[in-house]
């Protein structure tokens, strides 16, 4: 009697768990309704109603900073990261390492989170080598023997799910399309060179946005195609070739068009938008321009919409990145994300906060990200530590697995989330294991659907 009572037990915890993973799928995602154009200056829904983009980038997982990311590189970039590992490893287990990490530095827990906070959107940088294992174009291919895209299309079926809107963004291109770390490589500019690889390179990134485009046509929750991140960014002016550059964007344009005919694509002049050409004689449909705002001083941040407003381009400007910081050493700072938020709101410009989340000893002090961490003891060094030490270091980088609490950056977001609500607290180990344990049940029955349908 007593075995059959706990049998029969077992099976009713079994099934509470099971309604509980149920219960706590979201009920408003992304719809066909809800997919987004360009109306003059604004965005607006399939049934023309403005959709202000308010939202938070995913910086530091599909590619790293080490100032804010579990890797010292001495910020040459994710590419030495990579390129060390493989050099140690092989290619198989670089990329081994690197799921690992990508699992854990953003997961479902997340995208639940930017939800509830009130954001409507995330901007989701990536970079080449998350598609190609080398310089040269070589595919990382599923087991199917398809080209893998499985990390964005995880991200835009979140995005679905919990009702938010996706910017993809080409954070770092082949060839890199700057001269800073944040494309991947630090000082190693070769996107507009003319030459034969410089010419390769600009032909593969246009086929990853070509392949982007065939797989997310007519894709509602993807906001938009964010070209290339702050291109041409801390080359020398005398050098920055924006011939080069237009000629791309209008080869990138076609290209997406040729495939994906209503999608939203987003263009960037750094750090102008009157770098940018009139879309209307270009004969650019559904276009949005950016700006990245990186200054010391409200007037300045101001200025630069005005400015763009004043070319009558008739286009919505999106802000992708912004944050007061000071531009020289004398520099003094007299704003703040909430003042920047301001002037946003008041102009009608669509926004994303730099960033969600950072690894380092003041991360969670620092108004730059809405989680942080207090500590730098799981930084890895890629030319030092062992596969099993880098395994589990990134392997313990998840936003609810205690490294990582509430930082100061929400402080300042929260007033312009309508009704925006503070992140909750990160679960306790006995709470994560419970829910880790309804997460495998809970895809152990979505497996066995599969299998009978």
């Amino acid at each position: 009697m007593k075995k059959w009572f706990c049998l029969a037990l077992s099976f009713i915890l079994l099934f509470t768990m099971v309604a509980f993973a149920f219960a706590e799928e979201p009920a408003n995602g992304i719809t066909a309704a809800d997919a987004l154009h360009t109306s003059g200056e604004k965005l607006v829904n399939a049934a023309g109603e403005e959709v202000r983009l308010r939202g938070v980038n995913l910086g530091g997982w599909l590619i790293q900073e080490d100032w804010f990311c579990p890797a010292d590189n001495g910020k040459r970039g994710d590419h030495w990261t990579l390129e060390t590992l493989i050099s140690r490893f092989g290619t198989e287990k670089a990329y081994e390492l690197y799921n690992i990490y990508w699992d854990n530095w953003i997961t479902e827990y997340d995208f639940a989170q930017i939800a509830e906070m009130g954001f409507n959107c995330v901007r989701i940088p990536f970079w080449y080598r998350n598609f190609q294992s080398d310089d040269e174009g070589t595919w990382i291919l599923n087991d199917a023997g398809e080209k893998d895209f499985s990390r964005l299309d995880w991200a835009v079926e979140m995005c679905r799910r919990y009702g938010l809107y996706a910017v993809l963004d080409f954070h770092g291109a082949n060839g890199c399309q700057g001269a800073q770390d944040h494309c991947g490589q630090k000082g190693n500019c070769h996107f507009y060179d003319k030459t034969e690889q410089g010419e390769a390179y600009r032909a593969q990134a246009v086929e990853i946005w070509s392949l982007l485009a065939e797989r997310y046509a007519g894709e509602p929750a993807v906001a938009m195609f964010d070209l290339l991140n702050e291109p041409l960014c801390d080359v020398p002016v005398a050098q920055r070739d924006y011939k080069t550059l237009n000629d791309w964007d209008v080869k990138a344009y076609k290209a997406i068009r040729a495939r994906d005919p209503q999608r939203v694509v987003c263009m960037m002049g750094t750090w102008d938008i009157g770098k940018l050409p009139k879309p209307a004689r270009q004969g650019w449909t559904n276009v949005v321009y950016q700006l990245h705002q990186y200054n010391s001083k409200i007037d300045s941040f101001q200025s630069r919409i005005d400015a763009s407003h004043a070319l009558r381009y008739n286009v919505p400007l999106y802000a992708g990145e912004f944050h007061p910081t000071a531009e020289t050493e004398s520099s003094q700072v007299n704003c703040t994300v909430g003042d920047i938020l301001a002037v946003y709101e008041a102009e009608g410009v669509n926004w994303t906060v730099w960033t969600w989340k950072g690894y380092n000893s003041w991360a969670a002090w620092a108004d730059w990200f809405i989680w942080g961490s207090t500590e730098d003891k799981l930084m890895v060094d890629p030319e030092k530590d062992s596969f099993e030490t880098i395994a589990e270091k990134w392997g313990a980088m998840r936003t609810d697995g205690g490294q990582f609490y509430s930082g100061h950056l929400d402080e300042e977001v929260l007033p312009f989330l309508p009704d925006g609500k503070a992140p909750e607290n990160t679960d306790s180990k006995f709470v994560a294991f419970f829910k880790n344990i309804i997460r495998k049940i809970k895809a152990l029955f979505e497996m066995i659907i599969v299998m009978f349908t």
